[in-house]
């Protein structure tokens, strides 16, 4: 028996043998047999533990525009639809240099992830781009 970490959270899980599985105690999924973790993630992936955490920064609210532009520019870059944009995507390009609002101001804005990519999603002019000028953004956030 050796101990192992869980792959949704990342939490340590209560020393088993990994060849039947067990429940994680921390985020209770089911981690099926040879599932688990030997060493800890160096970041969890998971989309619901990422917004809570966010919503534990208690960050302040951004622009809408400016909020738009970055998920439109983070889709764009990953050739996604603005609605299929991935909160875990999203944080890895922002912090790998993409210029926009973290995860946290984003959450901020517009309380959940679905409602910012549904609203970046509708409010895109045609005249938007990625070198759209500051006041064609705000003129995006006043439609």
């Amino acid at each position: 028996m050796t101990q192992l970490y869980c792959p949704h959270c990342g939490g340590e899980m209560r020393t088993h043998d990994d060849s039947t599985g067990g429940r994680c105690p921390n985020c209770r999924l089911v981690v099926g047999a040879g599932r688990a973790r030997a060493e800890p993630q160096a970041e969890v992936r998971s989309g619901g533990f990422m917004a809570n955490a966010a919503r534990r920064e208690e960050a302040e609210p951004v622009a809408e525009a400016d909020a738009f532009f970055a998920l439109r520019a983070v889709a764009a870059d990953l050739g996604r639809a603005v609605e299929r944009l991935r909160m875990t995507d999203y944080d890895q390009a922002i912090r790998g240099g993409t210029p926009g609002p973290s995860v946290a101001e984003v959450l901020a804005t517009f309380d959940t992830w679905k409602v910012a990519r549904a609203a970046a999603g509708v409010h895109r002019p045609a005249s938007v781009t990625r070198e759209a000028s500051a006041e064609e953004l705000d003129a995006v956030a006043q439609a």
